[in-house]
């Protein structure tokens, strides 16, 4: 909530000024909240497992999980541009997370691709899972395929300001939520949500690339 509320304080904001409104929700990540999962992470009481597994446990764990969590989505992608534009209608314009115009000034792109990489490639995810996976997922008192259903759930309505793309987060979520359950497994879901948002920040480099 205090996330959506900074990007949407700052986003239109940036919007009648001329700057990329993604800055804002840059911004809510980098400074609302990674320091915000950072406190409650340590007020938990309860660790992370962040120990490193094994080669052959990276091996055995990463691949199919990096594999689910890239084609998952897919499944539910098509859907994505009518929800796109059911929001869209009710939305402001400045709410779409897309990157720089064309015409926008170089150093626009530079601050873009900088803070896109610190927000939603590394700081960003790292935190997530760290808290999401490493401190709420044991601390659901449910089955496992209710803990793990339940976990990807709240994960996806975190994601407040990405309405059009719940679906697509639950079922991205799920196998990082699945291999966290297992010893090693949140370094796992760590490595797996920066590289598929690696990715999608690959394609964004490329777009921007080819204008």
């Amino acid at each position: 909530m205090f996330a959506v509320a900074v990007f949407a304080g700052t986003a239109p904001l940036l919007h009648r000024a001329g700057y990329p409104p993604v800055w804002g929700m840059i911004l809510a990540v980098l400074f609302v909240v990674v320091p915000v999962e950072v406190v409650l992470l340590r007020r938990s009481g309860h660790r992370p497992d962040l120990a490193l597994p094994s080669r052959a446990d990276v091996l055995r764990r990463l691949l199919p999980t990096l594999v689910a969590a890239l084609l998952a989505p897919g499944m539910l992608a098509w859907l994505e541009p009518a929800l796109q534009h059911l929001f869209g209608r009710v939305l402001p314009v400045w709410w779409r997370l897309d990157p720089v115009p064309a015409q926008a000034p170089a150093w626009h792109t530079i601050l873009t691709v900088v803070g896109w990489l610190l927000a939603f490639v590394v700081v960003g995810p790292i935190v997530e899972e760290a808290y999401f996976r490493g401190v709420l997922l044991p601390a659901i008192p449910a089955r496992p395929a209710v803990a793990v259903l339940t976990n990807a759930a709240l994960f996806t309505v975190y994601h407040l300001w990405q309405p059009a793309t719940w679906l697509t987060v639950f079922v991205f979520t799920l196998p990082l939520t699945i291999v966290a359950r297992r010893p090693g497994g949140v370094v796992v879901a760590m490595i797996v949500h920066c590289g598929v948002n690696a990715v999608t920040y690959a394609a964004l480099l490329a777009g921007l690339a080819h204008r």
